[in-house]
This record gives C-alpha cells, structure tokens and sequence, in this order.
C-alpha cells in the first residue's frame, strides 16, 4: 500500500487519507474472513497487528503531508498582500456574514462542500425529489400576513431587512398551533418565507419576535437549508457512516448559534433574546414569574455540575438543536465581543473573537461525541461498550453484514476495533450482555450523566444512519440505557427528534 499522499489541498488530503484507511480495513475484513472460513484463528491476529501497523504509517504520512501543505500554504499567504477567506459572500445580505457566523458552523460546512460522499447524496436528493414550491405549500397550509392584517409584524421585519441589510423582501405566513414555533422555507432569489405558530405570535412581545424573526432570517442568509439533515441521513443510508450523521447532527446545532447572533442583531437587546428562550425553554409569558437575565444565566453557569447531577435527567434539553442554557451562554459571549462591536459600535467589546469563539467550542463540545483519540483507560470502555452495543443493535434483525461492520468502525479507533474484531465473533450473544453490564457498572462510576448521554446518543445514530428505525433496535437501544441508568424516555427523544424536519 502506498503510504505517500500526492494532495496539494487540506480537503483533498482528508478525501485521500479516508480512502486509504478504507482500502486497508477492506483488507482487514477480508483476510479475517479468509481465516474464519480457514478456521487459522492466528492469522486473525496477523489481520489485526498488520491493519495497526499500516493505519500507524498512513497516520504519520498524513501528518506529513500536512505539514507539507501548511507550509506552502504559508509561503504563497506570504506572497499575497491580501487574502480573504470569503465562504458567504454578499447574495443575499450585504452585510459581512464571514464575519458574523460561528466557526463551528462555517468550519462543518466547508468540510461537506468537499466531502465526496455528502456531495453524491445531495445530487441524488436533488435527482429524486421534485422542486419544493414554498410559497405554494404556504398558500394552501397557512394564513398570508399582509401588512394591513399583521402591520406590527411587518414592521418587524422591515426593521430587520435593513439591519441586516437583507436583498428580499420577507412574506410572512401563520398556522394554528399554542405551541411556541417558528420556521423558514427555502427562499426565493427575491423573497424570504418565514413561518409562525399562532401561540409564538399572540404571546411574544415585538423586541422578542424581532430576535426570533432574525433568528429564521439568519438560516437563510447562513444557507442553512442547503444541507438538509434528515433527507440527507434518508437518502444516504447505503452511502454515509454514522461518523457522517454525528457530523451532520454536530453542524445542525453549530448553525444555531449563527442564526441566534442574527436575531441579536435584529432585536439590539440580549435581554429581550434572553426573555426569548426563556419563554421557549419554560413555556411562561405570564407575569407570574419576574424575569430577571442575570439569575437566568446564573442558573447555567456551572453546566456540568448541574448535568452530572445523578438525580437530575437533562435528556428534555438533549435534542439536535442545542439545549437553552448553551445557546444563551454563547448568545452572552458574543454580545461582549470585539466581533459584536464591529456591528454594533456601541457595545465595549470585552473579549476579542478568537476568545469568544475557543469558549463557545468548549461549550459547544458538551454536546459532542467523545474524543476518539483519547487513550485514556475510561475512553477505551467507552469505545468497547459502544462497539458491543453497536454490533448488538446490528445483530437485533438477525444478521450482521460487512456494511454494519464498516459503520462500527467509523466510531472507534482503529486499535479498540481490531481487537473486538479478534474476540467477537467467539462470543455468544450471552456473553456480549454480561460484558456490557460489567463494562455499564465501571462507566457509570466513572462517567457524568452527559458523557453517557453522548455514548447513547451515538449508538442511536447507528440505529437511524440506514434511514430506518427497527423495533428490535430500539430494544437494545432501551436496554443499553437502563444499564447505564437513564431514562428510556432519552432513546425516545433522540429517535423522534432525529425523524423531524425543520
């Protein structure tokens, strides 16, 4: 195997890398299968030591290569006066929309821009599913707001036009609901749809709409709409790993904390943004409850010791949007940046962007899968237990194929998967249970309540990567959850909320 990359672009060697680690666990698999059918249990062993050794050298030929890259990367920067890393550009706003969106999320979408597999399903949802015709569905499922029917509302959003410096015009539309929603439909070169409940529109004062009316405004100047999750997972369930709905799920609630600096900008107020989730979070618009910002930030600081709370469920904030008290935490952090400033003079700008965008990646990671590479003795646990869950909620129709054994590689490093590869197939289903509930006893001693909501979480993404949810899967799925000691009603939760379309 050739272990040299000829790429000349960071995207392109990540493309290659996976290539190569695709082609050396293709022939891994086969001469386990070789021996299995062979009944030489050794040569197993030299399946696994030789697939070690050849991913060991495509890593530090990969490390390599990239520092090749950077390197010349960082002569031809030198050699340019200027150089600007436009991603959004000016279609649909004039204002600097680079500058404006989170790195989490502007970094996910470069990367799927490049991305051979996720570029396949686009065209294959793009080839199969006929042009979605916004303002028609609208007009037939929902009331047109006219000026002269909502002339608030239209004020609202001509305030936002020019805040945002926005090139359409904005038609609103409202639906029967008591439940507090909003929504935006793919747009038209000329004119944005936006979308709300009737309950969100009788209940929220103007300042508070303004943010969420930005908010929506926001996904579409972000071009959220051009990676749509759910029918990207649904269409791609014979083309993507789990590793990819991680990824997708991860960027679906990065592009939230993008959206929420734009409804910032269009209310001018954090305190009204902070009333805003609020209201969404609790469910109270009344005055029976005095609002005050800084007790409702204060009752998130310290994230982690509220979720690692063994008498307290965080599963109703577990969702592919981010939970409230991280999307208000990085809303705060931005409204004191440097960043926020350069829209809005006004503000001191406390902390510079580089400040504000590291502690909103650790917030955000609270909600992101473990770290692989961590060799840590509770991470190869983890990666164990999810390995056996794994390969149990494969097996729960009755046969586990070579597809189901290349998703259980994408969440585990390369050295835990050989060795289960070595041992599995010796065991009986009986077997794999009592070693998850040993493996369940440890992690529940060693884990906080968060860490073993992401290892369900991800093993749920195995479950739905195929675009289809089996009653026996989720059998495992609940038995996996009762042994860590969480509420079934979390895999309910994820698996419903991994069926919606926003």
């Amino acid at each position: 195997m050739n272990m040299t990359y000829q790429a000349e672009t960071i995207e392109a060697l990540q493309v290659e890398h996976q290539e190569a680690l695709a082609r050396a666990q293709q022939e891994m698999m086969q001469r386990v299968s070789d021996a299995q059918v062979s009944g030489d249990t050794s040569q197993i062993q030299t399946a696994s030591i030789r697939f070690q050794e050849v991913t060991t050298d495509l890593a530090s030929a990969y490390n390599l290569r990239m520092e090749e890259i950077h390197a010349l990367n960082e002569a031809n920067l030198n050699n340019d006066e200027v150089a600007v890393n436009v991603v959004y550009g000016n279609k649909r706003s004039d204002i600097d929309l680079d500058m404006l969106v989170y790195d989490g999320d502007r970094d996910y979408v470069l990367e799927f821009d490049d991305d051979q597999h996720v570029q396949k399903v686009l065209n294959l949802i793009k080839a199969n599913n006929p042009v979605f015709k916004s303002r028609r569905h609208l007009l037939k499922s929902s009331l047109r707001l006219t000026p002269t029917l909502a002339p608030v509302l239209h004020e609202i959003g001509q305030h936002c036009i020019e805040i945002l410096k926005l090139k359409a015009t904005i038609e609103f539309f409202v639906y029967q609901s008591d439940q507090f929603n909003a929504s935006c439909y793919p747009p038209d070169d000329d004119k944005l749809y936006i979308i709300l409940s009737s309950g969100i529109l009788e209940r929220f004062e103007k300042e508070e709409l303004a943010f969420v009316i930005g908010h929506e405004i926001g996904h579409v100047l972000f071009e959220h709409f051009k990676y749509p999750v759910k029918y990207i997972l649904d269409e791609g369930r014979n083309d993507l790993a789990p590793i990819h709905a991680m990824k997708l799920y991860a960027w679906n609630r990065n592009a939230e904390i993008s959206a929420d600096r734009a409804g910032l900008l269009c209310c001018q107020d954090f305190e009204a943004a902070g009333r805003t989730f609020f209201k969404l979070s609790s469910g109270v618009t009344t005055d029976s409850l005095a609002f005050q910002l800084n007790e409702y930030i204060q009752q998130f600081v310290d994230l982690e010791k509220v979720l690692n709370d063994s008498d307290h469920d965080p599963s109703d904030w577990y969702t592919t949007h981010p939970f409230s008290p991280l999307r208000i935490k990085a809303l705060e952090l931005f409204n004191k940046s440097e960043t926020y400033k350069l829209f809005k003079p006004e503000v001191v700008g406390e902390i510079t962007e580089e400040e504000m965008e590291a502690e909103i990646k650790r917030i955000m990671s609270l909600m992101e899968p473990e770290d692989l590479e961590n060799a840590s003795e509770h991470s190869v646990k983890i990666q164990r237990f999810m390995f056996l869950g794994g390969y149990m909620i494969s097996k729960a129709d009755g046969t586990v194929d070579d597809s189901e054994i290349h998703a259980l590689s994408s969440i585990v490093i390369s050295e835990v998967f050989a060795e289960c590869m070595l041992t599995i197939k010796s065991l009986s289903d009986e077997e794999i249970i009592v070693e998850l509930q040993e493996l369940a006893k440890d992690l529940d001693v060693a884990l906080p309540v968060m860490q073993k909501l992401n290892v369900l979480r991800d093993l749920s993404i195995i479950s739905y990567a195929d675009g289809e949810i089996d009653d026996s899967e989720v059998g495992v799925l609940y038995n996996l959850a009762r042994i860590l000691y969480i509420n079934t009603e979390f895999i309910d939760r994820i698996l419903s909320d991994a069926q919606k379309v926003d």
